[in-house]
């Protein structure tokens, strides 16, 4: 879930539209999951939420011009569909930093029955269902995330097999655009590693260069970083001093607190890991070295199992059309049928 991009109106609309329409079919289909529920409560009183001028509580007036301390904060209205269990979803603050051609009253406009969905949703609260939406019942999303795919000249990407823009760059043509970064610092960070390749639908490239430069130099750092128990030993070691370092900071004065960030929690960080295993979750853990290998064997399964996983996916690869060119196959072949038909009636009647 990425707060730091920059959208426009039209794409705001377009996924309001696209939510709508997702909640027209659970109504239509007189079925409602509590995870269902949950998402659309959100997103409607997130989207409905009024703009406010609201006073800090933690305003600290010595501190007066801070930005990290306002003596007020605003609220605004929120794109929310964002789900945590699933991390899929989009939260978009609906103000111009994150929208710079916003305008909300045309987007009420657009959208007059929000307040009335909303109603119709909290009534359907006491026919929640637990678990899962039937597959009976589901919508087919995947033919319309098609159809738009080819509507927009979009194919799969090879690594995180989304449908992303097919450019010419780099002397290349038709390969996938940049896409999966960040902003941050006047710089994007970490695209996928599938942009810039063809598209999955046309080579298995960039899942064969992604095992090549990433998978397996990872997993050969892994298998040489096997704990032992100096590796346990300078972990308890990490683990104490954090706890010297957290009691003096809880110690001090609020005041004091304040410009001061709180010691991060010693983690046990394997190669290629942003986030390692936490050492401290809220009390020390026994860290030992039964427990340590334990995790280390757990990340290592897992790159292996990756890695056979797409080598799996590139030995059975063959070469398909794009969802462009599927649906011109289609409209083609539509189109010689129809000629056939054609041919057929007037063979008939001469």
């Amino acid at each position: 879930m990425r707060k730091d991009r920059i959208y426009n109106q039209e794409q705001i609309v377009g996924f309001i539209k696209e939510a709508l329409e997702e909640f027209t079919h659970i109504i239509d289909s007189k079925y409602i999951t509590k995870s269902e529920f949950t998402k659309f409560n959100k997103f409607f009183k997130h989207l409905l939420r009024q703009t406010k001028k609201k006073k800090n509580p933690y305003y600290y007036p010595k501190y007066n011009g801070e930005v990290s301390n306002n003596e007020f904060y605003h609220t605004y209205p929120i794109f929310h569909t964002y789900e945590d269990s699933k991390c899929i979803g989009r939260y978009i603050t609906l103000n111009t930093e994150s929208v710079p051609d916003l305008n909300i009253k045309e987007i009420y406009r657009q959208f007059p029955l929000l307040i009335e969905n909303h109603e119709l949703l909290i009534s359907l609260k006491p026919n929640i269902k637990p678990g899962r939406r039937p597959k009976d019942l589901e919508k087919d999303y995947e033919a319309e995330r098609i159809r738009k795919a080819a509507l927009e000249n979009k194919a799969t990407c090879g690594i995180c097999h989304n449908y992303w823009e097919l450019v010419d760059m780099d002397n290349k043509k038709d390969i996938i655009a940049d896409h999966g970064f960040t902003l941050g610092y006047g710089q994007r960070n970490n695209v996928c590693f599938g942009a810039r390749f063809k598209s999955w639908e046309k080579s298995p490239e960039s899942k064969i260069q992604y095992v090549k430069v990433m998978l397996k130099p990872t997993l050969k750092e892994v298998l040489n970083s096997k704990p032992s128990q100096a590796t346990v030993d300078a972990l308890i070691k990490m683990v104490k001093q954090y706890e010297i370092a957290d009691n003096f900071y809880w110690n001090l004065s609020r005041e004091d607190r304040f410009d001061k960030k709180p010691p991060e929690a010693p983690e046990y960080l394997l190669p290629g890991q942003q986030i390692g295993y936490r050492l401290y979750k809220p009390k020390v853990k026994n860290v030992n070295l039964s427990l340590i290998t334990e995790v280390w064997f757990e990340y290592k399964s897992r790159l292996e199992n990756e890695i056979a996983r797409f080598e799996k996916q590139i030995a059975e690869w063959v070469l398909k059309p794009t969802p462009k060119e599927r649906q011109e196959d289609i409209a083609q072949t539509n189109a010689i049928n129809n000629l056939v038909k054609l041919q057929t009636m007037e063979d008939k009647y001469e």
